[in-house]
């Protein structure tokens, strides 16, 4: 990756939005944002925490008056205020992370050479896919700041980047299966003063958790304004 600065621009609150369930989370769309992005291995999250997360978001969307099992949640969802759906995702960003701060799992990450080839993918796919900023590949999880290219969407992008890293990885532990869970997290970030919060909260993930400089891989970026 090139030391050049990435072009930043933040969330458009008139532009055009595309949203859509994947799982248990909302996926927020709008060309030219950058997202700030989570994805895991396969076992971070025991069968018991992904039931107390599904249900935790669904006590939360149903005291708003939005049932997941009923037609037009997605309309209701989008008739909330802004404030509630900022709050909606801070709440399942903030338990999530909770969850995998957690440190559940076997870890694969937390071992040098795996996490190298973690970083490289992000390395790799920057500058053809996707503009890659700031990102930490933790133990059981990877943080990073990205901004697709024109032509291309998040959601593939990250399944490159899983295909790629799941082959390499197994490959190496003489394993077989799913490495990553199927979803991932992603928010768009709506304007510098949050750009540089989460490049904050990327930086001291891996202090907050105790760990030592060899058992995590940790890169820091510079942005720029898009006009």
């Amino acid at each position: 990756m090139t030391e050049d600065s990435i072009p930043f621009r933040g969330f458009d609150e008139n532009g055009n939005v595309r949203l859509y369930y994947h799982g248990i989370l909302p996926h927020w769309r709008q060309d030219g944002c950058t997202y700030f992005v989570t994805y895991r291995l396969a076992d971070s999250l025991p069968q018991g925490v992904l039931r107390e997360l599904k249900y935790e978001r669904d006590v939360w969307l149903k005291q708003r008056g939005i049932n997941l099992d009923l037609a037009g949640h997605r309309e209701a969802f989008m008739q909330l205020t802004k404030t509630d759906k900022r709050l909606y995702e801070r709440f399942m960003g903030q338990r999530l992370n909770q969850y995998l701060d957690a440190g559940h799992g076997n870890c694969w990450l937390r071992k040098p050479q795996l996490g190298n080839v973690v970083a490289n993918s992000l390395g790799f796919f920057h500058g053809n896919q996707v503009l890659t900023g700031d990102y930490v590949v933790m133990p059981n999880h990877v943080h990073v700041l990205m901004r697709p290219l024109p032509g291309y969407e998040l959601e593939k992008i990250l399944q490159s980047i899983k295909s790629y890293t799941a082959t390499k990885i197994n490959r190496i532990l003489g394993l077989a299966g799913h490495l990553w869970m199927r979803e991932s997290y992603d928010h768009i970030v709506r304007d510098f003063e949050q750009l540089e919060a989460f490049q904050r909260y990327i930086e001291a993930n891996p202090i907050k958790a105790g760990l030592q400089p060899n058992e995590y891989v940790y890169r820091r970026s510079k942005y720029r304004a898009d006009p």
